[in-house]
């Protein structure tokens, strides 16, 4: 299935005597994507057992689907639905095949190719219709690599039909290339022989994962290789119409609203608007070979929670046949936060097409939703890499991430994305916590060092970012405009944090292994670290991947947990701190004496603590203990 991988590594030789250290890109081996959706929908899909039939047209461009096939039209649940793995699509919205399985996990590492995703249509009835006098013709786009990795000679696309009869599924079409494509059409007629009840057809792919291929340990063992698949229609329409389609669409979802960055704190929104876009970006195609087009097109913001929009007005142009066309338009409605509004924002930007009466409309919305909260993010929230610095004498390497603020605030966490690697290998690895001030454009003065050592943890049945909590005596004001977070690497190996390449960031990215500082710059493709700067001057507003512990007034850090568990009171604890396994049985109590316990001997797990303070009142929240 897929939701990300790749396997792009690239080495970066910083000197003759350093030869075996390298940055790298690299492919996932999970999409977690796949896994929160299937978390928070459990799938019920119909089976391919016959109760659904389908009909022709038919017509698939995956514009109305998210995450999983349309259970109305596909038997299976592969494929990833995404708007993010492919390079201008024909059409809003692709289906990605690769080496990653439907439960978001690698299929296998194996040096041969092996059979991976599968698309598979429910039943067709074809018995109604007779050749020469019916010709059933099924066409598609396909394009190999596109933001996700490219695929081996060794790896394949195939199309196979399924003959009822025989009880049989045959290659009807297939496709091996190494190199990265736009998208291309194949049109071909379904032959007599398949005119059934019970047809079906399917794309399938093969792929081939080595562990002899992968680069930065085994703290980067990953490795997919990507097909993207748009614009499906089977119909008894003649060859032209298939290559000559009227269908003016979208491409991409509406995007870069913010300038370099995707979201900024809630509580600065006001005092960013220099970074507030002065336009919408528009990506459309005319799929039509013949005349030019008159389209319209237009947007809206919509404050979500007070349920108020402000429209735009409309744009037209003629739009010629068979060309992608880019179109940035003024955005005159500003993102603000009012005095009334709540303590997070939710903002839902709308882009839509103006198109003739006679055309398909289910491509002609694009919308994004902005969750305003607490933190700087430069990501999108979907990896489609990870980045990480290994080989010999890394132990020690920096790596800080250069953020703008607005405002005078306090920083008081940092969230990180850690991709899941091969048998969880990265969870254990360790770092510290940094951050830095800024000098001339560099990394300077170390403002703050964690006391205490970090892990990716283990990140089975908690996708998503992990949060690392300064110190609760440190009150680490931020009133420079310019300030720099990241880790000091306690390992020579990988940490594979998240890598999102639909935003370009590489120009904030610093690493220093041996004594000076130095940006990757062209060395590898354009992205963004998923690492964001959480602030606040009182209790943090907790991301739906935290584990919050507490409230505004007590606090249990750090979360997940290795050796010490600090904790802070309004007040001096003069009660005790229990801890709790999920059976409700108590495994630790204490009347500590410091600010914190020892938890190293607890299994790793979740357990719930409860602590009582000195003016009575008990605290509870949960917390994860990863060794």
């Amino acid at each position: 299935m897929r939701g990300i991988k790749y396997i792009l590594v690239i080495l970066i030789l910083l000197s003759p005597s350093l030869d075996a250290l390298s940055q790298h890109l690299q492919g996932l081996t999970e999409n977690q994507v796949i896994k929160n959706y299937i978390r928070e929908h459990p799938l019920s899909l119909k089976s391919a057992s016959g109760t659904v039939e389908l009909g022709l047209p038919f017509f698939e461009d995956f514009s109305a689907s998210q995450v999983v096939p349309d259970p109305a039209k596909w038997s299976d649940r592969y494929a990833f639905i995404n708007s993010s793995f492919a390079i201008d699509p024909v059409s809003l919205g692709v289906a990605t095949l690769d080496a990653i399985d439907e439960n978001g996990e690698v299929y296998a590492i194996t040096d041969f190719p092996v059979s991976s995703d599968t698309l598979t249509t429910h039943p067709f009835d074809l018995s109604p219709y007779t050749a020469p006098t019916d010709t059933v013709r099924l066409s598609f786009f396909y394009q190999a690599g596109g933001n996700g990795e490219v695929p081996e000679l060794m790896d394949s696309l195939l199309l196979e039909f399924y003959d009822p009869a025989a009880d049989r599924w045959n290659m009807a079409w297939y496709a091996i290339t190494d190199t990265a494509t736009g998208f291309q059409q194949v049109n071909l007629p379904v032959p007599q022989l398949y005119y059934q009840n019970g047809f079906r057809f399917r794309f399938r792919n093969y792929t081939s994962i080595s562990a002899a291929q992968v680069g930065g340990g085994k703290g980067a063992l990953s490795n997919a290789d990507c097909w993207n698949i748009d614009y499906i229609m089977m119909n008894l329409q003649p060859k032209q119409e298939h290559e000559s389609i009227n269908d003016i669409t979208l491409v991409d979802p509406p995007r870069e609203l913010l300038d370099y960055y995707e979201i900024v704190p809630w509580h600065h929104l006001n005092d960013a608007q220099s970074i507030t876009r002065n336009f919408m970006h528009f990506v459309l195609r005319n799929l039509e070979d013949g005349d030019s087009v008159n389209v319209g097109r237009s947007y809206y913001l919509r404050n979500i929670p007070a349920g108020e929009s402000e429209f735009s007005e409309n744009f037209f142009e003629q739009f010629g046949p068979s060309t992608l066309y880019r179109r940035n338009d003024p955005f005159i409605i500003p993102f603000t936060r009012r005095p009334e509004d709540s303590d997070e924002g939710e903002l839902e930007v709308v882009a839509y097409l103006i198109t003739p009466a006679d055309q398909f409309k289910g491509n002609d919305t694009a919308r994004i939703t902005l969750n305003f909260k607490n933190f700087y993010a430069y990501d999108d929230g979907t990896p489609e890499y990870g980045f990480g610095i290994s080989g010999e004498s890394t132990d020690g390497a920096l790596l800080a991430y250069r953020f703008r603020v607005f405002t005078v605030d306090t920083l008081r966490a940092v969230d990180m994305l850690f991709n899941k690697t091969r048998d969880n290998y990265n969870a254990g690895l360790r770092f510290r916590l940094c951050v830095w001030k800024d000098e001339g454009g560099l990394p300077g003065e170390l403002l703050y060092q964690s006391p205490e050592e970090y892990s990716p943890g283990n990140m089975a049945g908690t996708p998503g970012f992990n949060r690392y909590l300064i110190d609760a005596g440190t009150d680490l004001v931020i009133s420079d405009t310019v300030f720099y977070a990241g880790w000091k690497q306690v390992t020579d190996d990988f940490l594979n944090v998240g890598f999102d390449v639909n935003r370009n960031n590489l120009d904030k990215v610093f690493i220093n292994i041996s004594g000076d500082w130095f940006n990757p710059g062209s060395s590898i493709i354009p992205g963004s670290l998923m690492i964001r700067a959480v602030f606040g001057s009182h209790g943090l507003v907790t991301g739906e991947n935290d584990l919050p512990a507490g409230s505004a007034e007590g606090l249990l850090y750090p979360n997940p947990v290795n050796e010490r568990l600090y904790f802070r009171l309004p007040g001096t604890l003069t009660g005790s701190i229990a801890v709790f396994d999920l059976f409700g049985r108590m495994v630790l109590q204490e009347t500590p004496q410091t600010d914190h316990i020892d938890v190293s001997h607890l299994a790793p797990g979740v357990y719930m603590v409860r602590i009582t303070g000195s003016n009575g009142v008990v605290f509870s929240g949960k917390i994860v203990v990863s060794h």
